[in-house]
């Protein structure tokens, strides 16, 4: 019989899994090491419990959870700014590209006018033949220029400085 503890672990880490997190990241998450985590994951109590998440039996805290959304809404709506300013501070960073597209990518999928957001299964909700004005286009095309003419820049500076 599993300890209080660990069945507090026990279903963090059924909830983690289930959600698709990778067994050495639920670890770090958990606080646990490798072999520790794989001896819960043998437990009977832990695969029944992650079987019963997996069948959609709704746990005690999902139940308290019930019926709560605009609480939750509301604990919620204090953390959007900062996430907002996060994806901001992201999206103008020069160092990670791909960080930087992704914040790029959330931030146009929430174009509160659906201009520039993602089409889903293949259905556009413009119109065919639409496409970005001249205008948008252009600015894109000159700051596009600016960054490669820039970074082309530096590059020849470290050449010249190696060299």
């Amino acid at each position: 019989m599993a300890t209080p503890r660990i069945n507090i672990k026990i279903e963090q880490i059924a909830r983690l899994r289930v959600a698709g997190i990778k067994d050495v990241r639920i670890a770090a998450l958990v606080g646990l090491t490798n072999s520790g985590l794989q001896r819960i994951l043998a437990l009977p109590e832990y695969q029944e419990h992650e079987q019963s998440i997996l069948d959609g039996t709704i746990s005690k805290m999902d139940e308290a959870l019930a019926g709560r959304v605009q609480e939750m809404k509301r604990e919620f709506s204090v953390g959007v700014p900062a996430a907002m300013r996060a994806l901001l501070e992201t999206v103008t960073q020069r160092r990670d590209l791909r960080a930087r597209l992704a914040a790029a990518s959330e931030i146009l999928d929430r174009d509160p006018d659906r201009a520039f957001a993602k089409t889903r299964l293949g259905q556009s909700e413009v119109a065919p033949g639409v496409s970005l004005p001249d205008a948008v286009l252009e600015v894109a095309a000159k700051q596009g220029a600016a960054v490669a003419a820039s970074l082309t820049a530096e590059q020849a500076a470290k050449k010249e400085t190696i060299q």
